[in-house]
């Protein structure tokens, strides 16, 4: 690999291997509205290298609210619940429809809203840590086959998560 290439990998492997979310305790205790809620979401989340750069919108987080990924808020304000839901669905949205995301919410009910969030949290912190010691070790020989190693990896796993949520609506 050249050494733009080299250098882009290093960063992102730093970054990911490093990224933490905030763990149901450390998400604020007390009631926000909206535009406390996105500017919290892009402190979360807005560093990340697969974040979507167009970040949340309110009307996507009405949407959410009336497709029923989400519960609603109370007097127009949010809760660290509806916090752990948005980080949630802003991390899996790349990877799965919104029918899935909210079928996965769904059959996680019987768990507590903080368990399941900090299950969310470490999982995605252990897949960003394999992901960026695989690309660290570089075993490609090119800048594209270390793309489409990454992007396929991406799609298989995509695929079994699929499946997976397809599975949960027919059980």
């Amino acid at each position: 690999m050249d050494g733009q290439m080299t250098a882009a990998l290093e960063e992102t492997c730093r970054v990911l291997g490093g990224y933490r979310l905030p763990r149901w305790a450390e998400l604020p205790d007390l009631e926000l509205y909206m535009d406390q809620v996105l500017a919290l979401m892009e402190r979360y989340l807005g560093a990340y290298p697969g974040a979507d750069r167009k970040g949340l919108t309110a009307s996507m987080v009405n949407n959410y609210v009336k497709l029923g990924v989400m519960p609603p808020p109370v007097n127009k304000r949010y809760s660290r619940e509806h916090l752990a839901y948005l980080i949630g669905i802003c991390l899996l949205k790349p990877s799965l429809p919104i029918a899935a995301i909210q079928r996965l919410f769904r059959s996680e009910k019987e768990r507590n809203t903080a368990a399941s969030y900090d299950v969310l949290c470490a999982l995605f912190e252990q897949s960003s840590a394999a992901a960026s010691t695989e690309a660290a070790i570089g075993v490609e020989k090119t800048p594209s086959e270390a793309i489409l190693r990454a992007a396929l990896r991406a799609q298989a796993e995509q695929a079994l998560a699929l499946r997976l949520c397809e599975a949960l609506g027919e059980s």
